[in-house]
């Protein structure tokens, strides 16, 4: 890592095969004018832009991400945090921490796994930002279809969001938990989702929402402390387990899309049941998550809308 003042730099090796344009495929975000920095040949390629709030202490972070012929990611940081912490962070949302060198492995075993990896080739599943932004969108998303909770969660970046610029690029985090605290009344969200956001930002004031705290709990603990929250069950609880704290060898066991996406790949008669699914999880080790997130990207809808693509 290098650089001081308002522009710092850092380099990702990936461990195995990793594609950052399929990452940025994977949430819309690639980018094909030039990136500041680098040689022509990698500006070329374009790049991904990313902005968060940091974990614990809630900073702006804005990431510009560009690869090399060679594999390596370099990454410029942006905003308030350090840049060692973007660093991390990034690593963490890309799934540039987990050794993927067995990932071709798993093809090898199953022919549908196959078929995904030259369908996404080098895809490594994005994670949200922090288990504080995956559980938001839980409450946001909840009963509602997923475009119009993305139009609601953007609006909330856009209008309550601190910005980043990313070299001419602004983009709006999600609004942090002091002012979810705050928050009375928005616009698209019905019942007791603004109490249950409320309750949300309290809890991460608190502690509550240590991602890298609840990431190292086994996975029972960390469900049951997930679904304390106000508002979370157990698909919600799930999905911030697997997303945001990356269980790389886990298995959803309470999405119904997945098991319809199961079925298709497969040609099976039927969806299969929990203990249909896990049989066939075994296949997937240790990169079950990883199978589950590329079977949800077949269907209609994808595996979900996560990151803002609010920009100004």
């Amino acid at each position: 890592m290098s650089g001081a003042g308002s522009k710092r730099t850092f380099d990702i090796e990936p461990i195995g095969g990793y594609s950052l344009k399929e990452s940025a495929g994977f949430i819309d975000a690639w980018h094909e004018a030039p990136s500041e920095g680098g040689e022509e040949s990698v500006k070329s390629q374009g790049h991904l832009h990313l902005a968060y709030l940091t974990d614990g202490d809630w900073l702006s972070a804005g990431v510009c991400l560009t690869q090399d012929p060679s594999g390596t990611i370099h990454g410029t940081a942006y905003g308030d945090a350090p840049a060692a912490a973007v660093e991390k962070q990034t690593a963490r949302i890309l799934s540039l921490d987990v050794d993927g060198r067995a990932w071709p492995d798993v093809a090898k075993r199953d022919p549908v796994v196959a078929r995904l990896q030259k369908m996404f080739p080098g895809f490594r599943p994005v994670n949200w930002s922090n288990a504080y932004e995956a559980a938001a969108w839980c409450l946001i998303s909840s009963r509602v279809a997923m475009r119009q909770a993305q139009g609601v969660k953007e609006r909330m970046c856009r209008e309550m969001g601190r910005t980043v610029d990313i070299h001419g690029h602004r983009l709006y985090c999600f609004p942090g938990p002091e002012q979810l605290v705050q928050l009375e009344r928005y616009s698209g969200l019905f019942g007791r989702k603004v109490e249950y956001l409320n309750s949300l930002g309290q809890a991460a004031l608190a502690g509550a929402l240590d991602t890298e705290r609840l990431r190292a709990m086994p996975r029972s603990e960390a469900l049951e402390k997930l679904k304390e929250l106000h508002g979370i069950g157990e698909f919600g609880s799930q999905l911030v387990r697997l997303r945001a704290l990356s269980a790389v060898d886990e298995l959803p066991t309470s999405e119904p899309r997945l098991l319809q996406a199961i079925q298709n790949a497969y040609e099976l008669a039927d969806p299969p049941d929990i203990a249909g699914l896990e049989k066939l999880g075994e296949a997937w080790r240790p990169y079950r998550m990883w199978v589950a997130v590329s079977l949800r990207r077949t269907m209609a809808g994808g595996a979900g809308m996560m990151h803002s693509r609010a920009a100004g």
